[in-house]
């Protein structure tokens, strides 16, 4: 237990809580571990306050936003945690970790936000390919937005696969097709 959780679990104790300005003598990484402290304890409204505090003081700190994110997880605020981890991502740039990115992935798929969770999925695939979490969440969200994912080697394994193929486009409207095909010979025909 660092000095920060015993001093916000004392102050407690006689019906006090710190203020930001006491809370400010600490260090983000001081405050985040603190934070993670008492939720171990089950102090989970003290935990909250020093937050609050936290993103008051420190509202770009990887740590304060990385803990307010999990604790907002925790809550199950799914808005507020990706609002929080959408930051985190702003700050960690380059740097940003896969798990930054899963747990944007599972806030937003909790919050029904499938599309935009695909789409940051999609993203956090190019920055870390064949990650095995990230690989399941993408077909997690196809699933549940009923797509088809691309093969492996990314070709199609037969012309059925092809959406815009003459087999696929006769099958799923015969004289449409037909017409197409007529058109396309008269238009090469005519040139």
């Amino acid at each position: 237990m660092n000095r920060l959780t015993e001093e916000t679990i004392k102050q407690a104790t006689v019906g006090k809580m710190m203020t930001c300005q006491e809370v400010s003598s600490y260090s983000p990484q001081e405050i985040r571990e603190a934070i993670s402290g008492l939720v171990a304890e089950h102090k989970t409204i003290l935990a909250e306050a020093l937050v609050e505090a936290g993103l008051a003081l420190y509202p770009e700190s990887e740590d304060i936003l990385a803990i307010a994110s999990l604790m907002a997880m925790q809550r199950q605020d799914w808005g507020q945690a990706a609002s929080l981890l959408r930051l985190l991502i702003d700050q960690q740039g380059i740097n940003t970790t896969p798990y930054s990115y899963i747990m944007l992935i599972r806030a937003l798929r909790c919050n029904l936000e499938y599309a935009e969770a695909l789409s940051i999925c999609i993203d956090a695939h190019e920055k870390h390919p064949d990650h095995p979490d990230i690989d399941a969440e993408f077909k997690v969200l196809t699933s549940i937005l009923g797509l088809k994912p691309y093969p492996a080697d990314e070709s199609l394994d037969s012309e059925e696969e092809d959406v815009l193929s003459p087999a696929v486009l006769e099958k799923s409207n015969p004289s449409k097709a037909k017409e197409t095909a007529e058109t396309s010979v008269i238009s090469d025909q005519t040139k």
